[in-house]
């Protein structure tokens, strides 16, 4: 799906501990955009957060680039498939990726071969965005706190479901810790997605998702699906009486869980520094602008920015992180 914006990592060399990406020097004097618009490529279905995310950059950035911005939704194979697309693209400037915890710090640690190397294929440009994460479960399920959505798991072993935006998500890398730390057997529904998850959430075809903050707020707000914890060591300013998993009762748990999702772009690699350093600058503006702040704030997500080594820092640190937990959990794509 593409939409006018004006309207409306394989494993074999992809990281070592000491050395990522070195960022872009920034130009003294930045070349000329190209004169054609944007594309931001966003690799999951309309309506999920990472969606709503690049939509009001797009908007935002617009007046600050030659022929502004488009989002083009590109969904597949956990997110796989639009970013291996963004790896092909030229290297011009006129096409980016949007980046998150899962094709940017899970996916090449769950595929051998994801379609794309995250150190040769791309080149930072801008970190946008962070947001909190909320367990949320179907109104149909007879449970109202994590403790009785716990003992449920373990009376019903291998019934019920959980879903997630795609293998790898940070919507299934919550669940699947906690598989591990309470010993719960339940099963893993991927999709395409938060959209067409919350779609099956509200309809009681999955029992239990994890999700950004923006993207499941409206349906708690109106009462269609029930908050159950905050994964954050601190209650969520939006949802002040939704517990956090640390005062659920659960000893496993007085540790709490905290896991935030954020989003940033990366331009294909060979994108010459000048442009990067422009269109870093045009995102820039965006997020410096009291309208975008506050639609991202209305949208509960924190705007970050920034130049192009705060990219490098955090996918470096994440990939480092999350390629931990999936093999000391066993978290496979299959």
């Amino acid at each position: 799906m593409r939409c006018r914006a004006g309207l409306g990592l394989a494993m074999a060399g992809l990281l070592s501990a000491c050395a990522f990406w070195a960022a872009p020097a920034s130009a003294q004097r930045p070349d000329p955009l190209p004169n054609r618009t944007v594309r931001i490529v966003v690799p999951f279905a309309p309506g999920g957060t990472s969606d709503i995310v690049a939509r009001i950059l797009a908007v935002g950035a617009t007046p600050f680039l030659p022929a502004g911005a488009v989002v083009d939704n590109k969904a597949g194979a956990a997110g796989n498939i639009g970013t291996a697309e963004v790896a092909r693209a030229q290297p011009d400037g006129t096409t980016l990726i949007q980046c998150t915890i899962g094709t940017c710090a899970a996916n090449p640690f769950l595929y051998g071969n994801p379609g794309y190397d995250l150190q040769r294929s791309f080149t930072p440009l801008i970190l946008t965005g962070a947001v909190r994460n909320i367990m949320s479960v179907s109104n149909a399920l007879p449970a109202k706190t994590l403790a009785e959505v716990v003992a449920l798991a373990r009376a019903r072993p291998g019934t019920l479901t959980f879903g997630s935006s795609g293998v790898g998500a940070s919507n299934q890398l919550a669940p699947e810790l906690l598989r591990g730390m309470l010993g719960i057997n339940w099963v893993h529904v991927p999709y395409r997605g938060s959209g067409p998850a919350i779609t099956d959430l509200i309809g009681g075809r999955i029992d239990v998702f994890f999700d950004n903050l923006p993207s499941i707020l409206p349906q708690i707000r109106a009462g269609t699906v029930r908050a159950i914890a905050a994964v954050s060591n601190e209650r969520i300013p939006e949802l002040p009486d939704v517990p956090t998993f640390r005062e659920s009762g659960l000893p496993e748990l007085a540790q709490g869980l905290e896991i935030d999702s954020w989003f940033g772009f990366l331009a294909p690699a060979g994108t010459p520094e000048a442009v990067v350093a422009a269109l870093n600058a045009a995102f820039n503006k965006a997020l410096e602008d009291p309208t975008v702040r506050q639609r991202l704030r209305e949208a509960a997500v924190v705007p970050l920015g920034g130049p192009p080594s705060r990219m490098a820092d955090q996918l470096r640190s994440e990939a480092a992180r999350w390629g931990e937990v999936i093999r000391s959990n066993h978290i496979s794509a299959e």
